[in-house]
């Protein structure tokens, strides 16, 4: 019989001596540019760096450079998590909701697939993309004619670039199975 593969990230994590030439690069490129670290996701996108060479600048644009406010796009990554059933991602999230001011009940609302009752405009239509985008694959045409007016394609095709992201991540963190970090592990994915 074959030996049972590893889930979690030690299926996929590799230690810093045992990096090739090229992804030792990518790591310390990474690590040293505004992220401050190489997210989960990235590590374990680095066993295929053509791939990994590909995603990461969109992912360095959507999750840290684009105008996108903190708040906005914590909601934007735990409707994601929720809509995916990504423990890993929706834990990690929901701490640094919090940390940027979302509430307890906003978060539990998102959990739950309900209106969480955003009074910012960005935060509530922020809320709805992501929401009508995994509940229903498309956007009611008010609602679509709503956003257009007030933010135009660019504010929209940010926020659908963070969903696309965010749903690759938790394909990936779902397909390895991994845990949830504990509290003192909470860093960003």
């Amino acid at each position: 019989m074959a030996s049972k593969v590893p889930r979690g990230k030690q299926a996929f994590e590799l230690e810093r001596a045992q990096l090739d030439a090229e992804q030792a690069v990518f790591f310390d490129r990474v690590s040293s540019g505004p992220r401050g670290r190489v997210p989960i996701n990235l590590r374990a996108w680095m066993h295929n760096m053509p791939f990994a060479k590909a995603v990461e600048p969109f992912g360095l644009y959507v999750s840290e450079t684009a105008p996108i406010s903190k708040r906005e796009k914590e909601i934007t990554v735990l409707v994601n998590a929720r809509c995916w059933n990504a423990t890993f991602e929706w834990e990690m999230h929901r701490r640094h909701g919090l940390r940027v001011g979302l509430t307890d009940a906003q978060i539990e609302a998102i959990g739950k697939g309900q209106d969480p009752g955003f009074e910012d405009r960005g935060e509530a239509c922020t809320w709805r993309l992501a929401h009508h985008l995994h509940a229903d694959k498309r956007v009611p045409d008010d609602f679509y004619q709503t956003v257009l007016a007030e933010f135009g394609h660019k504010w929209v095709s940010d926020r659908i670039g963070l969903i696309g992201l965010y749903t690759m991540i938790a394909f990936t963190l779902n397909f390895y199975d991994v845990e949830p970090p504990a509290p003192e592990q909470a860093t960003h994915s």
